[in-house]
């Protein structure tokens, strides 16, 4: 994808790695200001995403709910894009409110074209499967298969119910479920009791 000049053009590699990173949306990922990242601190604050307007164009909307909006600590790899990206803050003066990935020709980037380009863009990089929501997908997974609750990945995705992550995103035919291990021990404690009171 980096070496790819058409992906490069279209700023998305940056926005892959954001996306990685974090498991935003797109329209979140599109929404987000320089203001809204604290570089000293790693994080950045999710409170808007973009949508379409009849009649209005682009525009940037709160989060549906209270759960959407959030404060989210970056990956250290997904900072250094962050830090480079903004520049030297000295000689490069960003304003606050622009998109950290506007759009190429400036203002705010259109979730739905970028949907299409990151489509396009995988689909020469030989990876048909890949889309927007397989980062989403695999930051969850990420985070069950480290033994995270369903409650911190439903924070970090901004769903309200974390039901909803069990359901959608948390993997099935776990071979493992440690329920062997919990029944052996309650099975050794049963036969040590028995075996302690016939003494």
């Amino acid at each position: 994808m980096a070496k790819d000049p058409q992906a490069r053009r279209r700023d998305l590699p940056d926005l892959i790695a954001l996306l990685a990173g974090t498991g935003l949306r797109i329209g979140e990922a599109s929404a987000l200001t320089w203001r809204q990242v604290d570089l000293a601190a790693g994080s950045i604050t999710v409170e808007q995403t973009i949508v379409r307007v009849s009649g209005a164009g682009l525009t940037a909307k709160s989060t549906k709910s209270n759960t959407g909006l959030r404060v989210l600590y970056v990956p250290t790899w997904c900072l250094r894009m962050l830090q480079k990206r903004k520049g030297d803050t000295s000689t490069v003066d960003r304003p606050d409110s622009e998109p950290v990935f506007g759009a190429v020709l400036g203002g705010w980037r259109d979730p739905s074209n970028t949907q299409a380009d990151l489509r396009q863009a995988f689909d020469a990089a030989g990876y048909p499967w890949v889309t927007s929501h397989t980062f989403r997908k695999t930051v969850a997974t990420l985070m069950d298969q480290a033994g995270l609750s369903s409650r911190a990945t439903a924070d970090q995705l901004g769903h309200a119910n974390p039901s909803l992550t069990q359901d959608v995103y948390y993997g099935r035919r776990i071979p493992d479920t440690g329920a062997a291990q919990v029944l052996d021990s309650a099975i050794a404690a049963e036969t040590a009791e028995h075996a302690t009171a016939k003494t």
